[in-house]
């Protein structure tokens, strides 16, 4: 087993300013803020392909939007996707600490090495199945509390394993313009509640932190697949390539590795699992990491997840928590993937 780093070596020598939310009103109408985690538990049973805040300048004191993806491996799925008020509490609002919307809220207590999460609600219950099928996300209104409305109520520690990923920082090119980007893997623990019934949660999560311009037009995106996950030994790896352009340029794809002596390392993904249908559960794939040191194959199947079909502007969306066996070691880790069904944007 890796030894701890310490709270120096979970910063990555970073600016711990840079892990704290924009206070007050921005000045530029287009200036986003958004806090996004994966989480998993030990058992996958409980799956949170996506919780999150985002906030834009244009509207920052009006509404943020608020998503919620729970996701079991039979199918169920708990969401909600909605605008709500930035925060009950008339402090958070300016507390650097904090980003809130609705019942959700996120808390740095240490940047980069701890965050709080926690969120305290009504979900919509749903299946993968009727995603697939076309569903879309729910908002849950006061005339949409019953009867499917299911209370969803979890308290999160997110403790820090490694140091984060700013991307673009390992020589990717082609991501959004103007916006800061880097995410970090969890351990986490906590209670997670659903209907009242409440029980410890012990597991991982990835967590993403983005501030700076808006984001690219949907126009210029052509699909993408993103995965990530940490293993008992402290080995890590994560990595986003976005889908080439129509005449086959490459765009953004960058990845990382941990290895066994706990430093963070450019890698090389071959064979990339790209979406290939809505058939997305128990699917299996597989990829290459390729570093300076070694190349090792990565097997995966999908445990849980939550479907988006696409829309005129965006592709069709999977968001899941995965298994993972990397070198001899299996874990759970999160899994996004997307893909355009038009043949003009294959």
């Amino acid at each position: 087993m890796t030894a701890p780093l310490s709270a120096a070596d979970l910063t990555g020598g970073n600016d711990p300013a840079i892990d704290l939310v924009t206070a007050g009103t921005p000045d530029d109408a287009a200036h986003r803020e958004g806090i996004n985690v994966w989480v998993w538990d030990d058992t996958g049973q409980v799956c949170f392909p996506r919780m999150g805040i985002e906030s834009v300048g244009a509207n920052w004191d009006g509404a943020r939007t608020l998503m919620l993806n729970c996701a079991m491996p039979d199918g169920r799925v708990l969401t909600r996707w909605e605008d709500l008020a930035p925060t009950a509490d008339s402090n958070d609002a300016t507390d650097p600490r904090v980003i809130a919307a609705g019942p959700m809220r996120f808390e740095c207590v240490e940047p980069f090495v701890r965050w709080k999460v926690r969120f305290d609600g009504k979900v919509e219950e749903t299946s993968l199945g009727r995603q697939i099928a076309g569903e879309g996300p729910a908002a849950i209104g006061p005339a949409r509390r019953a009867p499917g409305a299911v209370t969803l109520r979890y308290e999160l520690d997110l403790v820090s394993v490694c140091p984060p990923w700013f991307q673009g920082s390992l020589g990717g090119r082609d991501f959004v313009p103007g916006e800061d980007r880097f995410e970090q893997l969890h351990r986490v623990t906590g209670t997670v509640g659903i209907d009242g019934r409440e029980r410890p949660f012990s597991g991982g999560a990835l967590r993403i932190h983005r501030k700076g311009a808006n984001r690219t037009p949907h126009g210029h995106f052509f699909g993408h697949v993103w995965n990530s996950a940490f293993f008992p030994s402290g080995r890590a790896f994560g990595f986003i390539h976005y889908y080439p352009y129509p005449d086959g340029k490459p765009k953004f794809r960058e990845g990382w590795a941990i290895e066994e002596d706990g430093q963070m390392v450019p890698a090389e993904i071959l064979d990339r699992p790209w979406l290939q249908s809505s058939q997305v559960h128990d699917d299996t794939f597989s990829f290459i990491i390729r570093t300076a040191r070694a190349e090792s194959r990565v097997t995966a199947r999908t445990h849980a997840s939550c479907f988006a079909p696409q829309t005129e502007t965006f592709p069709d969306l999977q968001q899941g928590i995965g298994q993972f066996r990397w070198r001899g070691e299996e874990a759970y880790g999160m899994i996004e993937r997307s893909t355009w069904r038009y043949p003009s944007k294959s």
